[in-house]
């Protein structure tokens, strides 16, 4: 069997990931009603405006999403093309400061509308 190079699939998944995080913030500001990546049926019964909800994270989950697509594409582009370790720990750094603000962003907005 062949060496597969993991950092591809890794990568790959991460890219594909941060697509289906877009889409689905795409579909919650459009529609108004919140994702499952956001929130569960049952947590959504406590609710007090889902709409709001949805408003409120929607751009968020949608740069959050777009940051996952970028980190997964520039990582790939780099093994490929440069093979640069700089680049790869700075893109990587990034990748953890948007998670942590999403992260922060979704817990605050959490907060607000379902408790």
């Amino acid at each position: 069997m062949k060496n597969v190079n993991w950092q591809y699939m890794i990568n790959a998944a991460v890219a594909l990931v941060g697509l289906y995080v877009v889409v689905a913030a795409a579909k919650m500001k459009i529609s108004g009603k919140v994702s499952a990546f956001v929130a569960s049926g049952e947590e959504l019964l406590h609710c007090k405006d889902e709409p709001g909800l949805a408003k409120a994270v929607s751009l968020k989950m949608m740069g959050f999403g777009m940051g996952m697509l970028c980190f997964g594409i520039l990582n790939i582009a780099n093994e490929i093309l440069w093979k640069n370790v700089m680049l790869k720990i700075v893109a990587l750094g990034a990748f953890m400061l948007i998670c942590g603000l999403f992260v922060i962003c979704l817990r605050k907005a959490r907060e607000a509308y379902l408790s």
